[in-house]
């Protein structure tokens, strides 16, 4: 059974006041589980304590997301339980997951998210991510731009593509995109709230072409149409 222990981080102990409710939702929605918290002194001492030979890369990443995105790896591995980022409310208990041994939630646009893990302490497929960040680093560490760079390196496309080369893993729980708060609300564990605690300028880029696709597109048809018509005219 996955054990009752929530986990979250931050860099220090000074939680940004927008993200305090969210903090407190996870503990009112589990009572009776233990609370840990993570800052970035804590999660360097456990890399080099639990997993060492992750620490020189641990070290080499010139990213802070990197690290914190590498870590909560750690976290599943080795103490296992559930891992939410802080940029999301608790919306109703996760007891009923725990009688699995990984979960992972879908997310959009594809793939799986590492923002919401739960997990039993020493699976298999949380040695092969670890296992995996190095190559992923080596191969992608000039990706450009930093949004996808940081993704692809130890984020979740990086975290999707370990979950599709793993090939199966015994006792996944996928939630849906549904439970997983990008749908029907009745059916959510979680809300996401707008974190981007790591946003560059490229990051709102892309989240502004995401939010606006439809209308961006309906907009481009509109004018190749009229910019056709018009040809036909003249």
């Amino acid at each position: 059974m996955i054990p009752r222990i929530i986990h979250q981080t931050w860099k220090d102990h000074d939680i940004p006041e927008r993200f305090r409710a969210a903090q407190a939702s996870w503990r009112t929605a589990h009572p009776d589980w233990e609370y840990r918290f993570w800052t970035d002194e804590d999660l360097e001492r456990l890399v080099a304590e639990r997993a060492p030979e992750l620490a020189s890369l641990y070290h080499r990443y010139p990213e802070d997301i990197q690290r914190v995105d590498a870590a909560r790896y750690v976290i599943m591995r080795e103490c296992g339980g559930l891992y939410a980022d802080l940029d999301m409310d608790c919306l109703k208990p996760m007891d009923s997951l725990l009688a699995g041994r990984v979960v992972l939630p879908r997310t959009t646009p594809f793939g799986v998210s590492n923002q919401l893990m739960l997990a039993q302490p020493g699976q298999d497929f949380f040695d092969y991510v670890i296992a995996s960040l190095p190559a992923a680093f080596a191969k992608r560490r000039f990706v450009w731009p930093r949004h996808v760079r940081v993704l692809s390196t130890a984020g979740p496309l990086f975290f999707s593509e370990c979950l599709r080369d793993f090939g199966e893993v015994e006792g996944l729980r996928l939630l849906s995109l549904d439970e997983h708060g990008h749908g029907d609300p009745r059916q959510s564990y979680v809300r996401h709230l707008r974190g981007n605690t790591w946003a560059h300028w490229d990051t709102h880029v892309i989240n502004f072409f995401y939010d606006h696709w439809k209308v961006l597109a309906a907009g481009a048809t509109l004018s190749l149409v009229s910019a056709m018509i018009l040809n036909a005219f003249l």
